[in-house]
């Protein structure tokens, strides 16, 4: 009798298919893409009903300062520099979202009242149609509002950032400068030429890309940051700092909703809220509990996130750790963050 490997080979191969076929339709039935149970774990793989070409993604993991070994928010300046004072000027063009702000006459910032009003609001639902319509709109955003979506929350609204622990950002974008470079060369009596000084504001230019891409030691990567945003980011510091070649009109970056809210919550909202775990419930924001951001959608309304962001909460009765204010992040911007939390749910 002649021995056929093929004919004993097939047969395994088919068995084998036919049982990943089955694992694989499992795992794909046990992701329903339904709301996260009460540990609000989020979506369960990488990205969650994701296009391959698109840039936005789910935020992920635990918050920065865990990831650096700060437990209590008390102890860093990270998440608290950006001041509280409301959105700067700038050349942005925003859509209309369907929130207000939170403050009142005779409370003008209403500071920590957050937490209260937005309770008040936090059953008040958008359709599926409403929030389809308002996914489809668009910001057009400066460098200067990805500064305040990105950075400000730690480097202060001026760049001067919280010494030692959070560096300016004022003398490393000076050395972006040729001018500048050489001016204060000059000055130190150790004068360079054009050449030199271009070379080294290159230099100095391609180590904050890459310090945007890789993070530091206490600072987290920014890697969500595409070229022209990172450009734009660039220029706009340049600019802030006196460099002559960057003087004048800033550029818009055309931003989808989703992708506004992607800035905002991985530049700013991670730095203290990890991507999944629980959420506040009726005692959490008296224990000073620090929400997930995989509860928010669940737990919160647009409106309710929009007056937390703004407002901020005081800690209540039992202590605790409290939120900040953030009052320079406009409310279209904290609906926006709302709505790519619901669009691309955060996992660990």
């Amino acid at each position: 009798m002649r021995f056929s490997i093929a004919a004993f080979v097939r047969p395994m191969c088919v068995g084998i298919f036919i049982i990943l076929a089955a694992v694989l339709l499992l795992a794909s039935n046990g992701n329903t893409g339904k709301s996260p149970a009460a540990g609000h774990t989020g979506a369960s793989g990488d990205k969650q009903n994701l296009n391959s070409d698109d840039p936005v993604t789910p935020a992920h993991g635990p918050s920065w300062l865990k990831k650096i070994g700060i437990f209590d928010i008390r102890a860093t300046a990270m998440g608290e520099m950006g001041g509280y004072d409301p959105p700067p000027p700038s050349p942005r063009k925003e859509p209309e979202f369907p929130v207000e702000t939170g403050r009142r006459p005779g409370n003008p910032m209403g500071m920590g009242m957050g937490g209260m009003m937005g309770r008040s609001n936090a059953n008040d639902r958008l359709s599926p149609a409403e929030t389809e319509r308002l996914m489809g709109e668009r910001f057009f955003l400066a460098g200067s509002d990805l500064y305040r979506l990105d950075c400000r929350s730690c480097h202060g609204p001026n760049g001067d950032g919280a010494l030692p622990e959070i560096n300016s950002l004022i003398g490393p974008f000076q050395g972006t400068s040729p001018a500048l470079l050489e001016k204060r060369m000059k000055k130190l009596g150790r004068p360079i030429g054009a050449k030199m000084a271009k070379d080294l504001a290159a230099q100095a230019e391609e180590s904050i890309r890459q310090r945007l891409q890789n993070g530091g030691k206490k600072m987290p990567p920014f890697r969500h940051l595409d070229r022209e945003e990172v450009n734009a980011l660039l220029n706009y510091l340049k600019a802030h700092v006196g460099a002559p070649e960057t003087q004048g009109k800033e550029k818009l970056v055309m931003q989808s909703v989703s992708r506004v809210g992607e800035h905002l919550v991985k530049g700013t909202c991670q730095i203290c809220h990890d991507a999944t775990g629980p959420g506040v419930g009726r005692m959490g924001m008296m224990q000073g509990i620090i929400p997930s951001l995989a509860s928010f959608p669940w737990e919160q309304s647009m409106q309710s996130i929009v007056w937390q962001v703004e407002l901020g909460s005081r800690r209540m009765m039992m202590g605790g750790q409290r939120m900040p204010a953030y009052p320079y992040i406009t409310a279209e911007e904290s609906a926006a963050a709302y709505l790519y939390l619901l669009q691309y749910p955060p996992y660990y």
